[in-house]
């Protein structure tokens, strides 16, 4: 298996719904499924449990009590369980472009972490969605660019590599191996809040461990339901302070993540 696709997930069973929808319409096939539940809700279990007698693609649900934000947690379990070599994360908010998949798996390089950008699309193209009035094969750049969506230049998607001006990884839209990932010790649990965790401070160890970088927008395109967000100062701030720590120790291996208690290197 090249290619496991890992999903976190919280609470929004209709959004996973929409998700799962794009997932198994891809052009790529060889890949197995992880749905990385920080909760266990039983409506999100009927999602899953729908897919799993329809599809011939392996789904494993993994799922955790709701104790607060632990998605660094419930995703170092879904990097422990994950069969392939190379590891694509996305949210369970985000719908995939039909190629998503095959353009990481004809890019992915041992030793290099690729990344992407996202569609913003606007509450009444989702609302669409939600209602049926348009299906994910309908989420193509003419209805983006018609649409109330913002970021609409992500939706360009381009078969071949283009060169821009780089920004860093979003935890949505990511790709890496999965011996880098253990590399580096996965992600660290001390994150107990939204925001660094589980893009920011994962960029900056795999640089750390010599991993390089490289941008697929207008190749991997995904489109990020719209949802009203919570106001995320408070959440950012507490992130940033664990984050500061983690500046000032300069390692790439983190203490609190797959293997607990191992020195820092």
């Amino acid at each position: 298996m090249k290619i496991t696709l890992i999903i976190s997930t919280y609470n929004r069973s209709d959004f996973l719904e929409i998700v799962l929808s794009s997932v198994f319409c891809q052009s790529y096939k060889d890949f197995d499924v992880i749905i990385a539940e920080d909760g266990n809700n039983t409506e999100v279990k009927e999602v899953v449990d729908s897919y799993k007698s329809r599809e011939s693609v392996s789904i494993t649900h993994l799922t955790q009590q709701d104790k607060g934000f632990r998605k660094c947690r419930i995703l170092n379990r879904a990097v422990a369980s994950a069969a392939g070599k190379f590891l694509v994360f996305i949210d369970g908010d985000c719908a995939l472009h039909p190629h998503f998949i095959s353009e990481y798996a004809k890019r992915s390089k041992d030793n290099v972490c690729l990344f992407g950008r996202r569609v913003m699309l606007g509450k009444s193209f989702t609302d669409k969605l939600m209602n049926r009035e348009r299906t994910t094969k309908q989420m193509n750049m003419l209805s983006i660019v018609c649409s109330d969506s913002k970021r609409k230049e992500n939706s360009i998607y381009l078969p071949f590599r283009f060169s821009f001006k780089k920004h860093g990884i979003v935890g949505s839209n990511f790709c890496v191996s999965k011996e880098n990932i253990l590399k580096i010790n996965g992600f660290d649990e001390d994150f107990e809040s939204a925001c660094l965790g589980e893009d920011t401070d994962i960029e900056r160890r795999l640089r750390l461990a010599g991993v390089g970088f490289r941008s697929t927008k207008f190749n991997t395109i995904q489109y990020h339901l719209h949802h009203a967000m919570t106001d995320r100062i408070e959440s950012y701030n507490k992130s940033f302070g664990v984050y500061a720590k983690k500046l000032k120790q300069n390692s790439y291996w983190c203490l609190n993540g797959l293997i607990k208690k191992k020195e820092s290197l």
